[in-house]
Order: C-alpha cells, then structure tokens, then sequence
C-alpha cells in the first residue's frame, strides 16, 4: 500500500490527528511531496488550524507557485484572517491556474469567500464567489453558498439593484476591436479574471469611455471584491452619453450602492455634545420637557462602548413635536411625535466632566435639535459640533415613531402605523439633503434640470426598496409628485419573455398577457428576492384565474404567498378566511392556513379568534403529531406555553411594551398536549379588554 494509501485510509477512518503526524513525518522525508502538502492543508482547514494553514500554503506555493491548490490554501488561510483583498486576489490566481475544472477544495474555499464578503457588505462580489459554487457540476459542497444567496435575496433591507450582477453590455458588431475585446470576454467567461482584466485595460488605453470595455472591466472589479473600482467603473458608465438615460440611472444607482462607505445616498450626520456643571438639572429639565421622550433604563445599559464604559444617566428621544398625553385611543396623526436624535446625560466621573451627548443628528433637523438641547442645558453652556457617520438611506427615510405609550388596540395601531409611514415616509425621501445631489433634498433641486439624472437616482433607489416599496403606491406616488420624477411604465411582456425580466423589473410587469403558468414562475421569482409588490400582483392574479381542477393546490399556494405578503394583520386575517373557504369548498389542506391564522389573531388582539383558530387545528389535526407540533413550538415562541407545555402566566407576550394602563392578562391558555382544556384567550379588544402589547416604533 502507498504512502497516499495508508494516509486517506486514516482519514477516512477518522483519524485526522494520526494523518496529521504521518504526513508530517513524510515532509520530513521528501519535502518536495506535493500530495502530502495538498491533505495536510484541507485537513487543517477542517480542525481550524488556520496559523498552520498559512505556513503549509507557503511552503505549498514555494514548492509549486502555479498550483490551484497552494494557491487556495493562502486564499483560505487569508479570509479567516480577514484579509478579504489578498484572499480574493489568490482566489483569483487559484482559478486562472485552475481553468474550468475547479477542484471541490478550490470552490469550498470560494463558499467560504462569499460568506465573509457577505458580512462586510461587499454584496456583488459574494455573489458571484457563492454562484461559483453553486453552479459547478458534481460539487456537493454548495449548502454555504445557497444559504448566502437565499439571505441577500430574501432581505426587504436590500436594494434589488445589487440582488444581481449587472449584465455585460455588447460590443458593437462591426468594432475593429471586437477580436481583441472577444479574447478578453472568453478569459472572463472561463474565470481567468487577471488575463481578461489585463486585455480589457489594454484596451481601455485607446479607448476610455467604450461602455462595453468598461462594462468588462466593472466585471473584473467584481470578482476582485474592489469596491472602490466597482463605484468608478459604474460611475463612468453613468457618464456615457451613448446609453439610454434610464441605464445610466440604474449604473449611478448601483454605484451609490456597492461601496458600504458612500456618502452619496446616505445623510450627513453630526454629533452634540457639551461638559455640564451637574446631569440632575439637566435630566430633570428633559423629562420635564414635552419634546423629548424617556428611554427605559434596561435600554441605558446597553448604551456603552466597552464594558469599562459608564452606561449614561439618562437617556431621551428628541422629538419633533410635543409629546401628546396618554389617552384612550390614538391621537391625531399629526400629533404623533417622531424622534429625530437620541439625547445622553452623563454624571460626573473620576476623570471626566458630567456631560450631555447628541448622536444621529442629521442636517435637516440639525437646528431644531440644537435649539431643544440649547434650552435644556441653559445658554450659558456651549455646544460642540462635529461629523460623525452619515445615516444609510432606510435609516433616514423611515419614521421613528417616539416611544410614547397609548391605550389602543392592535388594529388601531395597526392602522396609525399605515398611515403615519404613507404621511411621513414620502416627505422624508424628498426632504432629506443627500450627498449625490450636493448635499440638497429632492424638493430643492425639483426644477434644477442640471441634476434631472442624480434626482431621478435618488427615487428609483427608493423604488427598489422592498421596506419601502412594500408600503403601497402612496408613498412613491407622493415622492414622485414631489421631485417632479415620471414613474416608469408598466411593462408589458409575453410568456416567451419572462425568464429575460430583469429582477428590478418585477414589481412593473402588466401580466395581462401572460398565462397562469407564467403567472406562477413569476410568483415564485418574486418570493425569491422579497419583491412584495409583485408577489401580491401575481397571486392576485392566480386567485382570480378559473384554474382547472389539478391546479386547485396553485392557487392555495398564491393564498398562503398573499396572506405572507400581507401589509397589516387584518388584511392577513380576511385573506385567510378567504382562503379557507376555498379550501373547504375544495377539499384542500387547511393546516398552515391555520397556523398562519393562530398568529395572527393573537397579533390582531383577536382572543375569540385565536381560541377558534386553535380549537379547529385540534379537532382536524389532533392525531397529526407533525402539525401539534409546529402548533406547540409556535406557542413557545410567544411565550404563551412553557416548553413542557404547561401555561404561562402574566401580560400576554405577542412582541412589545403594554400600553400605559394596560392591565396583566392572567388565565391560563391551551396547550396542545394539555387535553384540550382551554382557559381565557386574549381578550377581545372590542369588549373592552387588554390586547396585543404594544408600543409605537416598537413593532
């Protein structure tokens, strides 16, 4: 038996430590052993040795600098250092030395890539790492990189436009070029990035501003996680004139986009702070203030830097409005306050002055806020002003409701919530000042034509969102009014042309001629990348369809989807009924419309509905351990029931503060392996009673 033999036969076995020692020991012998240096490595990738990892891939690579496998060792060896530049540049020696037979260490290592990239927020690049994985033939190793991919697809918080790779723009048919650029193209495609990069820069000295050498060079930057040159690449793109404009609106887009530390969509912010004679006049002024609200104490002390820190004394919402009263029902919606900075106090230390510190202060509301913080302190104290990180773009234009407490119920709230982001969410995009538009808002620069293409940036940025876009046509109706912008047109598109929509295009299709099974591919697209406005088009369209009697558990599907996508708990809970008298009429299953219902009752603060819900699940599927089970687990995950099953007791949990005044629910509750012994529910908010708990904002 060979050496390589009796060593794959240990790890196999599980013996990596002794495999560890006899490759050792045969290094020691024959240090030009090539074999031994390529296990060595993987194994001490599996035991996280990643300090030995780093000596044996440089040993590895000065033995053979071209080998794939040395160069994915040092590739490895780099991400869990953190190094994400060095780690893609050997990845990307790695695959050039590797051709387009990628060994299953080289693309474990590309997953491993892609999910660090991920985290620092580098999204176009962990894609493309993680779609390496994914689409190589025979490797069984690509769960990592389905999972990076399902989580940047599925994120509201996402831009759609960085959910895909920009697709390469085409030569023109007759260039001189075109042999020379086509070369380049094929290396790209064959995942020789440094070749082809080489070529295209080559060709961008003769000719600089050609969209489609750009357009390769911007894919090379992507495969070598460069965010700055994806920006400039993008930028420059922008800038060509040759393009149509709504192109380069999506290419400035996405370079506003790809780079974590842009400023152009995100809002200049400053900090406040001043040295104050003693905190307790201070504190005392803000509470007594009806401009700035209380944060709970359990909230103060996690509002420390490190643990040697002193939590602050007190800590305040700075509100743009006064502070309503707490009374039964809601206020006025023009009443309901926001908060526009967070305000500390400090007491005073050993080696520090008490102190009053401003965070989050955005330039927009700079002197409102300075003119509340002003007054509480006194005139005679001077206020420090400095930068500090500009607020990203959803930070900005989502209102922060003021943690004030109210008597309501959930539909209420529910319903105050509806309304306050269709008042307040468009007069935040179009008010804001954004970097890209020189620091203006969109209302000031409405009839500035000079700024037509960073305008028209701005609101198809915020069309993107699915946090925002989710919310209804109001709010991008408004904002579109606003900054004097023209939506785009539906698109309308025949059932050869779906798989070719792109997926920014999603939420505008007019699927009035498209047939059900398009319907559904695109249902399904939508779900993939969390684009709300079209899943609940599609589904629509599949509830309305006459579909034929085997289709019948498609159209529960679009059901369950349009229930999911649901804005508020009432609009869920009537689909829901919908949906169950389809599937009775049907005689389809109606245990996950059942579970879905559970939930949302509780969240609407409907006791009679939930105890109903709960009732029916156990006469139809009593004797289904699988669905008890999830019946159970949900329960738990409310806080409702322990996890042996006996009931809770105290305020009902459901996801939020009581309500000033609220009273404890007490009773017991269902259980599902209970017997069936039901006790008070929730109570129904109609009659009077306590229901969900909740808390403006804190949803």
């Amino acid at each position: 038996m060979s050496e390589l033999d009796r060593v794959m036969k240990m790890v196999e076995g599980g013996q990596v430590v002794p495999a560890l020692d006899r490759l050792s020991t045969i290094l020691s012998e024959h240090p030009d052993a090539a074999w031994a240096l390529a296990i060595r490595g993987r194994l001490l990738l599996d035991l996280r040795e990643y300090d030995s990892l780093a000596e044996n891939a440089d040993r590895f690579i000065r033995l053979q600098p071209s080998n794939p496998l040395a160069l994915t060792q040092r590739a490895a060896a780099q991400v869990f250092r953190g190094d994400v530049k060095s780690a893609t540049d050997s990845m990307l020696e790695a695959l050039t030395e590797s051709g387009r037979d990628v060994d299953a260490f080289v693309l474990d290592v590309s997953s491993a890539v892609a999910f660090l990239l991920g985290r620092q927020g580098v999204f176009l690049t962990a894609r493309v790492y993680a779609s390496l994985a994914m689409m190589a033939q025979g490797y069984e190793g690509s769960q990592m990189s389905g999972t990076l991919l399902r989580q940047l697809n599925s994120s509201p918080t996402l831009n759609q436009l960085v959910k895909s790779i920009p697709q390469p723009i085409e030569r023109p048919a007759d260039a001189e070029w075109g042999e020379r650029y086509d070369e380049a193209a094929t290396l790209l495609r064959s995942n020789k990035v440094l070749l082809a990069e080489a070529k295209f820069q080559s060709l961008r000295r003769t000719l600089p501003d050609e969209p489609a050498i750009l357009s390769g060079l911007l894919t090379c930057a992507i495969w070598r996680g460069d965010v700055a040159a994806q920006s400039d690449f993008l930028q420059k793109l922008s800038a060509c004139e040759s393009l149509d404009f709504e192109q380069r609106v999506q290419y400035r887009a996405i370079s506003c986009l790809v780079n974590p530390d842009d400023k152009d969509l995100a809002a200049e912010c400053f900090r406040l702070d001043a040295d104050i004679e003693s905190a307790e006049p201070v504190e005392m002024a803000m509470i007594a203030d009806s401009r700035f609200a209380p944060l709970p104490a359990e909230m103060l002390a996690q509002m420390r830097e490190s643990e040697d820190d002193v939590p602050p004394r007190a800590g305040f919402q700075v509100l743009d409005r006064d502070r309503p009263e707490i009374a039964e029902g809601l206020p006025p919606i023009d009443q309901i306050p926001e908060a526009i900075a967070m305000a500390f106090v400090y007491g005073k230390q050993t080696d520090r002055s008490a102190r009053v510190e401003v965070h989050d202060v955005t330039s927009s509301v700079l002197d409102e806020v300075r003119t509340q913080i002003q007054k509480a302190v006194g005139d005679s104290v001077q206020l420090n002003q400095k930068p500090s990180d500009p607020l990203p773009f959803l930070a900005v234009v989502q209102p922060q409701v003021a943690m004030v407490r109210f008597k309501a119920s959930a539909v209420e709230a529910d319903a105050m919530q509806e309304q306050l982001t269709n008042t307040r969410m468009p007069l935040a995009i179009a008010n804001a000042k954004w970097g890209i538009l020189g620091n203006a808002s969109l209302v000031e620069t409405a009839d500035d034509d000079s700024k037509l293409l960073e305008r028209t940036v701005v609101v198809r940025v915020a069309e993107q969102y699915d946090a925002i876009i989710s919310k209804g046509d109001e709010v991008l109706g408004e904002v579109y009014r606003l900054a004097k912008i023209q939506p785009l047109p539906p698109l309308v598109i025949s059932d050869d042309e779906i798989e070719s929509v792109a997926n920014t295009d999603l939420n505008r299709i007019d699927s009035s001629q498209l047939n059900e099974e398009s319907c559904l591919y695109l249902l399904q697209r939508a779900q993939q990348i969390s684009s709300t406005p079209a899943i609940r088009h599609f589904a629509k369209r599949l509830i309305e369809a006459d579909l034929p009697e085997d289709q019948k558990m498609a159209k529960l599907l679009a059901y369950s989807t349009l229930v999911n996508a649901s804005g508020n708990a009432k609009t869920a809970i009537a689909t829901i009924d919908e949906a169950k008298a389809f599937a009775e009429a049907n005689q389809l299953p109606t245990a996950n419309l059942l579970l879905s219902e559970v939930s949302l009752r509780l969240q609407a603060g409907d006791g009679e509905g939930f105890q109903k819900a709960i009732e029916t699940l156990t006469q139809r599927y009593g004797n289904e351990p699988e669905v008890m089970a999830q019946l159970q687990q949900m329960l738990i995950s409310m806080g409702l029931i322990r996890p042996d099953g006996s009931p809770r007791r105290g305020p009902a949990p459901g996801g939020g503060v009581a309500p000033a005044g609220a009273e404890p629910a007490t009773g017991g509750i269902w259980t599902p392996d209970g017997g069936g012994a039901a006790a008070a529910p929730p109570a129904d908010p109609a009659a009077g009673g306590g229901s969900k708990l909740w808390v403006p904002g804190m949803d």
